[in-house]
């Protein structure tokens, strides 16, 4: 969708809600036996109705726009309550100013602050509206942004543990001159390139992303002896497919994380569907004796990803996790 689209569209969804918002009090209006049920348009365009209705759109626009963000947020909460007190004013006085004469009989004017047209509640409703508003989309920008950067942080950083084992994994094959070294210095260099320059991108090419797991699954198996069984699978045309870098990659390395002792037997199952429709990844891992702990990065690195999957796929995709005694598996189906 374009940006003058969306702009278009927002125009017209704020002006349906004020349309129905304003026209709220008709229904409660009397009955006025010389013209009939007052019409909605006809109520609506009265110069009391209408005079109000334009002093309610400017101040949830003021507060909103001017007030929130340069006053409250910035803590200058007297001025903030000024600008409070000035709309208030403005509104009293705006509403004893159009107030009609009294009728014969001291009949009660028709447009006083607690009148038939609610003046008074519809002020309080808009002010209460625009803050609770602005708190809300306060509170959601801070919360994506630290969830930004806990990303941002996860995504850029290579395993010390997986880098350390890689280098003396091709220094060994450097010492035997094995032809292998120089493939895994190249998948190595791709590996680390991808983690910075795609990093900051939201969306990246699918075989980019495919490519990069099996580098990563490469680099794996160059330390890991014949005790460690991994079975790779990928199914499907990537090409011309997009979705968010290092969505995946966390469950895979959680695998080799908690699925990897040189002294035991391990296996470790990977597959990755494509299609038209969604993308299937499934990881399977049996559970072994550690000498080291991680839990901590390995639980921020999947909630994480949990979080980014709720952000970026609501609705379109699904986690299923088994966790139990000897294994961990893993179900992920994004729909693309």
């Amino acid at each position: 969708m374009t940006r003058t689209k969306k702009i278009g569209l927002t125009i017209a969804l704020h002006s349906l809600i004020w349309f129905v918002f304003l026209s709220l009090p008709t229904p409660f209006n009397p009955f006025r036996e010389d013209l009939g049920p007052v019409g909605m348009i006809e109520d609506l365009i009265e110069p009391p109705r209408l005079a109000n209705a334009i002093l309610l759109i400017v101040v949830f626009y003021f507060n909103y726009c001017v007030a929130m963000p340069r006053l409250y947020f910035r803590k200058s909460y007297p001025l903030f309550a000024l600008s409070v007190l000035v709309c208030f004013n403005l509104f009293f006085l705006l509403n004893y100013l159009m107030m009609p004469p009294d009728f014969d009989g001291g009949q009660p004017r028709a447009f006083s602050l607690l009148g038939n047209s609610f003046n008074l509640f519809m002020f309080i409703i808009v002010y209460a509206s625009s803050f609770a508003l602005c708190l809300y989309q306060q509170w959601q920008s801070v919360k994506n942004q630290m969830l930004a950067t806990e990303i941002s942080f996860l995504k850029t950083q290579i395993s010390p543990h997986f880098l350390f084992n890689t280098l003396n994994s091709i220094y060994s094959l450097a010492l035997t001159k094995s032809d292998r070294a120089p493939e895994a210095i190249v998948k190595l260099s791709s590996l680390m390139r991808y983690s910075i320059s795609e990093s900051g991108q939201d969306m990246v090419s699918l075989q980019q992303e495919i490519n990069y797991i099996s580098n990563y699954i490469d680099l794996q198996k160059l330390r890991l002896t014949a005790k460690i069984k991994i079975n790779y699978e990928q199914e499907g045309h990537v090409d011309g497919k997009e979705i968010a870098p290092f969505l995946l990659i966390p469950f895979i390395e959680n695998a080799f994380k908690h699925g990897v002792n040189s002294e035991e037997n391990s296996d470790i199952k990977i597959k990755i569907v494509v299609n038209a429709h969604y993308i299937l990844m499934e990881v399977a891992n049996n559970k072994v004796y550690l000498n080291y702990k991680d839990e901590r990065g390995t639980n921020i690195g999947i909630s994480t990803t949990q979080k980014r999957l709720e952000l970026l796929y609501p609705g379109l995709h699904q986690l299923r996790i088994e966790n139990n005694t000897h294994d961990f598996k893993v179900s992920l189906k994004i729909n693309i």
